[in-house]
């Protein structure tokens, strides 16, 4: 139980010390914790930790109720997020919620365009998971999505 312990503990300090960059960047523009929901920015953050999982992401998206809600654009919030994205799973989750407008690769050049930094935007902020499910890619294990918020605990077997 002690080694567990340990390994939980481990895993949560390596997530924290991933999601600092992001929090920085959230709290220079004044977010707070109600924001950071399950958003396709907090999706791009999250994987699968279940004991012996190696590719735990992307985790793939099942929703069953989708919201947007309109945020201030803010473009070098985009700018400063954009290196910290993995993009082609961002985009493959934008495809599964039904939003359109981004390309399928993106280079920092784009990140001067108007009109890619407005769509980037949309789906990176505004397009919010309210009920659903977000799958392992290895194992099918399906975590709830629960009134905005991805519950990701695992069972004592797979910790």
């Amino acid at each position: 139980r002690r080694v567990e312990g340990v390994r939980r503990r481990r895993s949560s300090a390596r997530r924290k010390d991933a999601r600092a960059g992001v929090r920085q960047e959230l709290d220079r523009c004044g977010w707070v914790e109600k924001d950071v929901e399950m958003k396709l920015l907090t999706h791009n953050m999250l994987s699968c930790n279940i004991r012996g999982v190696q590719n735990g992401f992307p985790m793939k998206i099942e929703a069953d109720q989708v919201e947007e809600t309109q945020v201030d654009f803010d473009a070098e919030f985009l700018r400063q997020m954009y290196p910290k994205l993995e993009w082609k799973a961002f985009k493959d989750a934008a495809d599964g919620l039904g939003v359109s407008g981004l390309p399928d690769e993106c280079t920092e050049e784009m990140l001067g365009d108007e009109e890619f930094l407005r769509a980037f935007h949309h789906a990176l902020l505004e397009v919010h998971v309210e009920e659903g499910w977000l799958v392992c890619p290895e194992t099918g294990r399906k975590f709830p999505i629960s009134k905005g918020i991805p519950n990701l605990l695992l069972n004592e077997d797979e910790v």
